[in-house]
């Protein structure tokens, strides 16, 4: 027999375990099987199309940042930050800011922080946020771009894989967009 004190300890434990899942548990909605399922073939496939894209016009239209932009768009299209200004803004803006601090400062722990905080700060002032742009100014510094990479394959890939996500929502029968 288990003495009071150790089962009022296992009670006290498991009743802890339960009110700290409680408050990490995921609030969102389950999606719909299908729903998940056309939206990471969509997904897969806007990735697939940028990278074809790069082999065919010989120019990188790739950037990891667009993997994530992909759940967002896809799994939550009528999402505010899953909007078409919210990708292509967010993108350009946070590769402005990038850049913009890459062209000023040398590439440090400290100044790749100063560039994530200015391209959030930017997109929050021009209400184009988009949380996977925030990776945009990261791969910049880390990779020692320059000011082309602006146009290809930010803004380029920006706007084949917002063409992508309009097609998916037109194709869905969703064809508001916020933006």
């Amino acid at each position: 027999m288990v003495d009071q004190p150790t089962a009022l300890r296992r009670l006290a434990h498991r009743l802890a375990i339960i009110n700290l899942w409680s408050k990490v548990r995921p609030v969102q909605e389950r999606l719909p099987w299908h729903t998940v399922v056309a939206a990471s073939l969509a997904g897969g496939a806007t990735i697939a199309i940028l990278g074809a894209s790069t082999d065919l016009f010989h120019a990188p239209l790739l950037v990891a940042a667009f993997g994530s932009s992909c759940v967002l768009v896809f799994l939550l299209p009528d999402a505010p930050l899953s909007q078409p200004a919210n990708v292509i803004g967010g993108h350009f803006i946070a590769a402005v800011a990038g850049l913009t601090v890459h062209a000023i400062l040398p590439v440090a722990w400290w100044s790749i922080g100063i560039a994530v905080a200015a391209a959030m700060a930017a997109m929050a002032a021009l209400r184009v946020v988009h949380p996977p742009a925030g990776g945009t100014p990261i791969a910049i510094m880390l990779t020692h771009e320059g000011w082309g990479y602006l146009f290809t394959p930010v803004l380029a890939g920006a706007v084949i894989l917002t063409l992508c996500a309009l097609t998916y929502k037109y194709m869905l029968g969703r064809t508001s967009s916020r933006s």
